[in-house]
């Protein structure tokens, strides 16, 4: 079998389904309750598309117990199982219903393949069952999210959109099956954050502080005695423990009915999933002045929060779950994402058991791996499931983030070092190198991603890795198998954060 090599050097040189966990009860919307094409092998098991679990209520309810298996499909590449954003709630109703507050929908521009520092990049694919002019969901990071690229296969245009819940939609310029393939980047701040002191809920700008109605008011007034927190509490101290107490909710029987309303006996007894802990945080939080989200996907219900202060912004919270197993689909060709920055809040058991990427679930099958991987290359081609995944692969290395100069940040250096000047096609390389500033010193935090490039420019996207604390990376990479033969410059590239320029190995 023909298995020619391509010459790789450094550029000059260098150093050597309606989701069980879901969120209660949902409207889905008609063309969202359709089924995407299986992603990874042929033998995989086809799961409901994610936007088919989409609604814009949830409503607590007693089904406390712990549930048996979920499923979730990876849409994003770097995967952030189980945490993406299929629906994002806003508004506490009277009867302790969550619903979304829309409000007026902001378009959204193609902002191009630029990285700004402090930000990553993530790698979408989905099908579109779209009708002309119909705005239909789209799965998305963190709230913050920009489209930095996106592409049609077959061609059509497309018109990208945000409600006031920070949920994203696509509306396309005719009827039709479409693959859409695009390029979406967040904060780091999203995923993790230390939390500011000496702030309270006043310092919440008055666009973001939320109201609750008067009965809610005074059931969660309850809840929040029971917690140990008020509205004077300071910002840092009532998310912890609003956290914590969240968090240690256990699925079992629900509290008999007492006569209260079900939002009060749920938390107050502190039975319940993900879903039962995400609506009682949310009632509550919203009601003490914090701008608090529910947010669900197919598998799992976790909450977001903004925080103030002058790195403001929204913050991902998982508050943990229940299931016997996790079962994650179409990973096969994906790398898991790390958050940067360590979970801030208590991990009391039982979440500690059964956290970070498990949704709560006792077992997980199908989680991607942590290491960096190359995207297959290829030829284009028509919506059809044999097409996947080179199609996807090639309309992903169009679409390479390449960072933006940041001649404000600190400036840094970036080394790179591998084995083999020779590699085939389809061969696994190893890239480690380290990052530092000026004066030597190591950078701590920020992403490296490995590049092919020709004549200057990127063509293939092999491999991201995170920065240890000595600056250090590693990358296990592939070189594609469809890449042409040629000799290429591998690069390893530091995307910079919020305080250091971003380099490229020279």
């Amino acid at each position: 079998m023909e298995n020619p090599w391509l010459g790789i050097t450094p550029a000059t040189g260098g150093e050597t389904a309606r989701p069980t966990e879901g969120p209660g009860e949902t409207t889905p919307s008609p063309a969202a309750a359709r089924r995407d094409p299986p992603a990874g092998s042929p033998a995989e098991k086809p799961v409901p598309d994610p936007r088919a679990s989409l609604g814009d209520v949830a409503r607590p309810d007693r089904r406390t117990g712990k549930e048996s298996t979920l499923e979730y499909r990876t849409v994003f590449d770097p995967s952030i199982v189980p945490f993406k954003r299929n629906r994002a709630l806003n508004r506490v109703e009277a009867d302790a219903t969550l619903t979304l507050a829309r409000g007026r929908y902001e378009k959204l521009a193609v902002v191009g393949n630029r990285l700004d520092p402090g930000r990553e990049a993530f790698w979408g694919s989905v099908v579109l069952e779209a009708r002309e002019g119909e705005r239909v969901p789209l799965p998305s990071v963190a709230p913050d999210s920009r489209i930095l690229s996106a592409q049609a296969t077959p061609e059509v245009g497309l018109v990208f959109e945000r409600d006031d819940a920070d949920n994203v939609y696509v509306t396309a310029s005719r009827s039709g099956r479409f693959r859409l393939v695009f390029v979406m980047d967040a904060p780091t701040s999203y995923f993790g954050r230390a939390l500011p002191t000496g702030l309270t809920v006043k310092d919440v700008p008055a666009p973001l502080r939320p109201t609750v109605p008067r009965a809610i008011a005074r059931d969660a007034d309850v809840v929040a005695g029971a917690i140990g927190v008020t509205k004077a509490t300071p910002y840092d101290a009532l998310l912890d423990a609003l956290v914590a107490y969240f968090r240690g909710f256990e699925p079992g029987e629900p509290p008999e009915p007492s006569g209260a309303s079900i939002y009060r006996e749920l938390a107050l007894g502190k039975r319940g999933i993900c879903r039962h802990r995400g609506h009682g945080f949310v009632v509550t939080a919203q009601a003490l002045g914090v701008p608090a989200r529910y947010v669900f996907n197919e598998a799992h219900v976790f909450v977001e929060v903004y925080v103030p202060g002058p790195d403001a912004g929204w913050l991902r919270i998982d508050l943990g779950g229940g299931a016997d197993r996790l079962v994650v689909h179409g990973s096969r060709d994906k790398t898991l994402h790390q958050p940067r920055v360590r979970d801030p809040f208590a991990q009391p058991d039982p979440f500690g058991e059964a956290s970070g990427h498990a949704a709560g679930a006792t077992t997980v099958e199908g989680l991607p791996t942590t290491t960096g991987r190359a995207r297959p290359a290829g030829a284009t081609s028509p919506v059809a499931d044999e097409a996947l995944p080179e199609s996807i692969g090639a309309l992903l290395n169009r679409a390479i983030p390449r960072p933006a100069a940041a001649p404000t940040k600190t400036p840094t250096f970036t080394s790179m070092a591998f084995d083999e000047a020779f590699a085939f096609r389809g061969a696994s390389l190893r890239v480690t190198g380290r990052v530092v500033d000026g004066g030597g010193r190591p950078v701590r935090d920020g992403t490296v991603q490995v590049l092919l490039l020709r004549d200057g420019r990127a063509v293939a996207l092999l491999g991201t890795a995170l920065l240890a604390g000595d600056g250090g990376y590693v990358a296990d990479v592939r070189i594609p198998e469809a890449q042409p033969l040629g000799t290429y410059d591998l690069v390893a590239e530091f995307l910079g954060n919020a305080q250091m320029a971003p380099s490229t190995s020279d």
